[in-house]
């Protein structure tokens, strides 16, 4: 943010500062972002007197209660209130390329609690483990004072003394007033700065030879995993360890010099995998679920590996796994039938609402596609003797939306007349959840795949390893980063341009396997739709996964991967061909 004239100039951005970082607090604390601080309007914020009003600051936020992530805008709240605090702090001094350094700015008006938070959010790409509970408790803590050098103590001088006058102590080198940062660790990852780069920085801020500067001693916190290379002032190693605080080192401007005892701050943040909570779901809850599962079986010539997982956001505030799968398979003509689905994580009962759309889909379908008198498809392929034909295109599609719009309809017979007690009575938007329908199946062609779906995740087939054909596109929300649901009326609406866009089909002579999953798994490892349509995509997948496919447990234990600012629940469902029986011995 930027003052302007046409802004009013905030003479104590200390107080202003705290008491913003105060409301954003109060606002999480009852589930409100305030999500517009970078549009930011300071004028509606202040009295006449250029004084912060926490009333008119949250009138002023963004409306999220129809937006189905709370983290991700919580986290845009912290991301905006620490670029703010870093302007008024630094002021024109503020790189945007150098990340704050909060050793400049120790022993004024700044807690050192709030400004080490500020350096290290400025290093992050999303601000995890940092609230606004945290900023607004180190923001209460006393400012450090200013070190002040002690008073020198009297020459002493005795009565009666006739030699020469006492002559004071030789002055020792002192550091002159700078101060160093070195740039921030984190546990488990690699760390190093080059040699001499140490002694380099300091020489800079003094005016010395950086060429002839060294630093004859660093002293480390033990057992930190850090090393200092004495001969080529290099400082590598993989810290093992969180540390925040001072370290003395002996700098030596010249080789003719004598050493200067210097400070130098380090902080070595924790492994943020450490930072997240595992905390159970409410007992008392309606709609009990278990935070993991996973399957794993062969249905005719498959082989299936299924795992979800509950997400780390989840995780860390006692909430529920709000996805859910199934898999079922039509045996009379031998359909495969994948279902997943990722409830909302703004709704209160998403992860009943997936589970409805997932068991209702899968047996709907299954009753179909073994049915002679209702699998049109099948019936239509018999006359056309093609897959790819218009008609048994069509019947397979309303097939499938036939299955998500009685989906839709269990979801409103749940809202009018829920299975367990809820008060208050729920609305359909409490059970907001995305689906996606893949059906399969073997022909002497090779293999057939279809897709309907609703909302964000992704379904694929691979013909072979080195190439991967994505079956769906995400739909697209409101707002970034958001998506829409079953539980839209527009999204089962019976029109040609709603249906075609949901369906997908792909026939492939061979078949390495395919894969159906929710947008925990597809963001970190799809970053974009261009990536998602990108067939060697695909490949990475498929080669990473390969090693965890042995068993279900293997995938559900791949599955919690770390991905900074991922962490959504994850359900991956991976079908393969079923390997072939072994010879009858003799």
């Amino acid at each position: 943010m930027q003052l302007t004239p046409q802004r009013p100039n905030i003479q104590d951005y200390a107080t202003f500062i705290r008491a913003m970082a105060e409301a954003l607090e109060n606002m999480h604390e009852r589930k409100e972002a305030h999500c517009s601080v970078f549009g930011m309007r300071l004028p509606d914020w202040l009295d006449e007197n250029g004084a912060f009003q926490a009333a008119k600051f949250e009138a002023a936020r963004a409306s999220v209660e129809s937006l189905p992530k709370y983290d991700d805008l919580f986290h845009f709240d912290v991301r905006c209130f620490a670029e703010f605090s870093i302007e008024c702090i630094a002021g024109q001094q503020t790189v945007t390329d150098q990340s704050f350094a909060a050793a400049l700015y120790q022993g004024k008006e700044w807690p050192d609690g709030f400004l080490q938070l500020l350096e290290s959010l400025s290093k992050q790409d999303q601000p995890v483990g940092v609230t606004m509970a945290d900023f607004s408790s180190a923001l209460k803590a006393p400012a450090a004072e200013k070190e002040t050098e002690p008073e020198p103590e009297p020459i002493p001088f005795t009565v009666g003394y006739s030699g020469p006058p006492f002559a004071k102590p030789a002055p020792q080198p002192q550091m002159p007033a700078v101060r160093i940062a070195l740039r921030n660790a984190t546990v488990g990852k690699p760390y190093r700065y080059e040699p001499g780069q140490i002694a380099s920085a300091i020489a800079q801020k003094l005016g010395n030879d950086p060429a002839r500067a060294y630093i004859s001693h660093l002293q480390l916190p033990d057992d930190c995993g850090l090393a200092f290379d004495k001969a080529t002032g290099a400082l590598s190693g993989t810290p093992t360890r969180a540390f925040e605080g001072e370290l003395s080192l002996d700098y030596v401007p010249t080789d003719n010099a004598r050493s200067i005892t210097a400070k130098v701050t380090l902080l070595i943040n924790p492994d943020p995998i450490s930072l997240w909570k595992d905390l159970p779901p409410p007992a008392d809850a309606p709609y009990q679920k278990p935070v993991l599962a996973h399957s794993e079986e062969r249905l005719g010539p498959y082989r299936i590996v299924a795992a979800s997982r509950r997400g780390r956001s989840h995780a860390n505030k006692s909430e529920f796994r709000d996805d859910d799968y199934a898999i079922g398979y039509a045996a009379e003509s031998g359909w495969l039938v994948i279902v997943v689905a990722d409830g909302a994580g703004s709704a209160i009962y998403s992860r009943r609402g997936s589970q409805i759309a997932c068991d209702v889909a899968k047996s709907r379908l299954i009753t179909v596609l073994n049915s002679a008198q209702h699998n049109q498809a099948e019936a239509l392929y018999l006359q056309h003797r093609d897959w790819q034909h218009p008609e048994v295109k069509t019947a397979l599609r309303q097939c499938l939306y036939e299955a998500a719009l009685l989906a839709h309809h269990k979801l409103r017979a749940e809202v009018a007349q829920p299975t367990e007690t809820l008060v208050p009575p729920p609305t359909l938007r409490n059970y907001d959840t995305t689906l996606i329908l893949l059906v399969m199946k073997k022909t002497g062609e090779g293999c057939i795949a279809a897709t309907f779906s609703i909302g964000d995740g992704g379904a694929g087939i691979l013909p072979h390893a080195g190439e991967g054909i994505p079956l769906t596109k995400a739909d697209s929300g409101e707002h970034a980063g958001q998506t829409i649901f079953l539980t839209f009326d527009s999204t089962v609406a019976n029109s040609e341009a709603n249906l075609e866009s949901r369906f997908h089909f792909a026939q492939t002579q061979e078949f390495a396997g395919a894969l159906a999953m929710t947008d925990g798994i597809t963001d970190p490892k799809f970053p974009s739709d261009a990536a998602f349509a990108d067939p060697a995509q695909w490949a990475a997948l498929w080669a990473e996964l390969q090693p965890s496919l042995t068993s279900s447990q293997a995938l559900l234990d791949w599955m919690n991967f770390f991905s900074p600012g991922n962490h959504d629940d994850r359900t991956l469902i991976a079908v393969l061909p079923a390997p072939s029986a072994a010879p009858d011995t003799p």
